[in-house]
């Protein structure tokens, strides 16, 4: 059996950001074709970067994955460095605000502004790991192909200058500061192939890298159906009421926003009896209050049974390039409300016949969250879910994400003979 790899910054079970869990289930379906490794850290905290796995090669889900120790991390020293590169992005940022930075990119592809200090971010960020890179250079030749993921990696600007052939970047983009920085003008002009989830985001990256851009197509990843735990135990374990908001994922501010106090202040104006449940790692100050319920880590098993019995699955980020949760309660027929500052969200809503809903502004979550909760009309929801199931079923299943990952790696196998 032929061999691929994946690289990602933190790999495991008990890692539940999306880019992460993104690369784990195309890696393990990606091994039903392929002897599939992935290489990544020893650490599960994307914040402190602390080891939590063994160094080493371990079989999981009939995946080989290598973990690799990093660089001591000197949060002193990074947030210095960090600063004194702002110059790059904002400057790219600002071109791109006036709506001149793909035009500029197309004749001026790779950017130098600041790059120096740059690599000195990502050299001294928790992540960079010159034995992994090290180790994927001497190997190479033993991989058809390698998919990296996602674009704020820090090891992939060195991976893809030493062996850009080699790679398939899926950077999983959106629109925030540190995708405006000058090094990623070299990785996306250089790298061999880019991978998109979705045509937003491939949007995106061509109005910020021009038309020098290496050449592209979308990947995306298809929808896992788990089997759900017994949704009495899961109701019981959590102490769910019977109605109740559900976020999954890393419960951060720049992930959840302003949705607890929005929910919050939805509560107080209303009666009705829901809580809001916030399922995944947590790295913000917890909120004390009697309808805000935290899970911590949940079973793949768990997290279905939990959309299930959810009144309502929300993502309030406004930093998506695909949306896994909202993928899956689509899957399911849930009801979803979703931030509609994020292009790749809003277009999801639009592509689906609006099984999903979007809000612009905090009136319009608070007026759109009330309907949602209070809606009684059982045709016109049972319509909306049948859009839901029907719209992933078109464009996220398995077998039509597999083929279009084979043929990337057909494609990059013959590039190098």
């Amino acid at each position: 059996m032929e061999k691929i790899c994946f690289v990602v910054g933190l790999y495991g079970k008990e890692v539940n950001g999306g880019a992460e869990k993104h690369c784990k289930m195309l890696a393990e379906r990606a091994s039903s074709l392929y002897d599939v490794e992935v290489l990544t850290s020893i650490t599960d905290n994307y914040i402190t970067f602390k080891p939590f796995y063994e160094e080493g090669v371990t079989v999981e889900n009939n995946v080989t994955v290598r973990r690799f120790s990093t660089n001591a991390f000197d949060r002193q020293r990074f947030e210095r460095v960090y600063r004194k590169s702002r110059w790059g992005r904002k400057i790219r940022k600002f071109l791109y605000k006036i709506r001149i930075l793909r035009y500029i990119s197309s004749l001026f592809p790779k950017f130098s502004i600041a790059l120096q200090s740059e690599l000195e971010v990502i050299r001294s960020h928790g992540l960079y790991s010159p034995d992994l890179i090290r180790f994927l250079i001497i190997n190479q030749a033993n991989y058809r192909a390698v998919f990296l993921l996602s674009y704020p990696c820090p090891n992939f600007y060195d991976i893809i200058q030493a062996i850009p052939q080699k790679c398939i970047l899926i950077p999983t983009a959106h629109e925030e500061g540190d995708f405006f920085r000058s090094y990623l003008s070299h990785i996306f002009t250089t790298v061999e192939h880019v991978a998109f989830n979705t045509e937003a985001e491939r949007e995106l990256c061509r109005k910020i890298f021009g038309n020098k851009m290496a050449s592209d197509s979308i990947l995306a990843v298809g929808v896992d159906n788990p089997t759900p735990a017994d949704n009495g135990q899961v109701k019981t374990k959590f102490n769910l009421p019977e109605q109740y908001i559900l976020y999954c994922g890393r419960v951060a501010k720049e992930k959840i926003g302003k949705l607890i106090e929005w929910f919050i202040e939805y509560k107080n104006n209303t009666n009705l009896p829901v809580k809001l449940v916030l399922t995944g790692g947590v790295f913000m100050p917890r909120c004390q209050h009697p309808d805000v319920i935290y899970t911590g880590f949940v079973t793949d098993s768990e997290r279905v049974s939990l959309i299930q019995l959810a009144t309502l699955v929300v993502n309030p980020s406004d930093r998506e390039s695909l949306s896994l949760l909202l993928l899956e309660a689509m899957q399911l027929g849930k009801p979803v409300l979703v931030n509609g500052k994020s292009a790749v969200l809003k277009q999801h809503c639009i592509d689906s016949g609006f099984a999903a809903q979007y809000y612009l502004s905090k009136t319009d979550f608070l007026k759109k969250l009330h309907h949602i909760l209070t809606f009684k009309e059982a045709e016109t929801a049972e319509g909306c879910r049948e859009k839901a199931v029907q719209y992933i079923e078109k464009n996220y299943s398995w077998d039509s994400v597999l083929e279009r990952l084979n043929r990337l790696v057909i494609r990059m196998s013959h590039l190098s003979q």
